[in-house]
């Protein structure tokens, strides 16, 4: 797969307000540590998880060793949307999986919208989605555009085969909104 161009995944007002508390505890603890940049995470593999806190995406062959590579070093990060490229949760041909750092629960609200996922493509993950599990009280509303514009589908818990969502779901996403 190679290295992936993901960049401006994720845009969100709370999410730069999580990473400016989330930095300044760690600092004021004495626990932040920048990586040179030439230690980039994984980026090749089915398997991608993309954490909001720290603008990180790391893929690999397996959803466990994507997630396992994405905790590193952290002590716990909170998984809010995973979306698989089967129907029924299938995880054969790949995953893409949202998280943040620390415990993290989604507001009952769908609005505000917590996070925009605007470039599902970036990451690999342009119309793939087959099915979509939330976690954490969150919700998903799948776009057909990138920059979450388009037409879009209801707001989404959990469901097996997004077909079955009304106008037909499966393989067309290009961003996403949570809530």
């Amino acid at each position: 797969m190679g290295k992936r161009n993901w960049k401006h995944l994720v845009t969100s007002d709370r999410k730069r307000a999580m990473f400016a508390v989330a930095a300044s505890f760690a600092a004021a603890a004495g626990a932040l540590t920048l990586a040179p940049a030439s230690a980039q995470a994984e980026t090749t593999g089915d398997h991608c998880v993309y954490n909001v806190t720290r603008d990180e995406l790391t893929c690999s062959d397996t959803p466990e060793a994507a997630l396992a590579a994405d905790s590193v070093g952290i002590q716990a990060t909170s998984t809010l949307v995973r979306l698989y490229d089967d129907a029924n949760y299938g995880t054969a041909n790949g995953t893409f999986t949202l998280t943040v750092d620390g415990s993290y629960t989604c507001t009952a609200a769908y609005s505000p919208i917590e996070f925009n996922v605007v470039n599902l493509s970036a990451a690999g993950w342009s119309n793939r989605a087959s099915s979509a599990h939330t976690y954490h009280s969150c919700d998903v509303k799948l776009f057909d555009a990138s920059t979450t514009t388009g037409t879009s589908s209801t707001w989404i818990d959990n469901l097996a085969n997004l077909n079955t969502a009304a106008g037909g779901w499966a393989n067309r996403a290009g961003s996403f909104q949570v809530s």
